[in-house]
């Protein structure tokens, strides 16, 4: 029998963006260490990861109202091999994510804390193949755990622009396919929380910006 419960508490978070087209891929890195320029958009670096948890970096548009792209199908964590997988997931404020547990005969628990305040907004068992559905209810990032295996983990980071990115592991970044414009960009980091926005004139082709210093 599933244990499903929910606290409905709103979670005390500050957004910068809106919901505008699907989330960017990862930046990528030269061999070297230099990450690679987008054709159009910006790149450069975030404070390193905290914990394990990597920078996140979302743009609004100054003076656009973004329409919202639906994706067409929830995103998706299965369990398998007493795993999460993906272990980090870039979504939708809004958007359904479907749990999975695809082992054959292995059940596991799926409890969603968020890092703001640490309030478990689910709390579910997952029996083999059960799904479980939830809507995170505010933006910013939400330890994913498994009560009956703790050493499975992973991370959830809800936004509320579709252009966003997580920043590897060194603080790297790089969004691509982003319009020439003025933008804010807000910045979110584990041991930080939401930090003060910024604005930012991106040009035809790359553009550059270090978020490691106050804008």
């Amino acid at each position: 029998m599933m244990r499903l419960r929910l606290v409905t508490a709103l979670l005390a978070l500050s957004a910068g963006a809106c919901a505008s087209d699907e989330p960017s891929s990862q930046a990528a890195v030269e061999e070297g260490g230099a990450p690679i320029q987008p054709e159009q958009g910006i790149y450069g670096m975030a404070p390193a990861a905290a914990g394990g948890v990597p920078s996140v970096i979302m743009l609004k548009r100054v003076g656009v109202t973004a329409v919202r792209t639906e994706t067409g199908s929830p995103a998706r964590i299965d369990q398998f091999g007493l795993t999460f997988s993906p272990t980090r997931l870039l979504t939708h404020l809004g958007d359904t994510t479907v749990f999975s547990n695809s082992e054959s005969a292995v059940a596991h628990n799926v409890r969603i804390r968020a890092l703001s305040d640490g309030v478990d907004i689910l709390d579910a068992d997952a029996n083999p193949g059960e799904r479980i559905t939830v809507t995170l209810p505010t933006t910013g990032g939400y330890d994913v755990l498994c009560d009956m295996h703790p050493g499975m983990t992973a991370f959830i980071f809800a936004s509320d622009t579709g252009q966003s990115v997580f920043a590897e592991t060194d603080g790297t970044f790089l969004l691509d396919s982003v319009p020439p414009g003025t933008y804010t960009v807000q910045l979110w980091t584990a041991d930080g929380g939401f930090h003060d926005a910024r604005s930012i004139e991106i040009t035809v082709g790359s553009t550059g910006i270090d978020l490691t210093t106050p804008g």
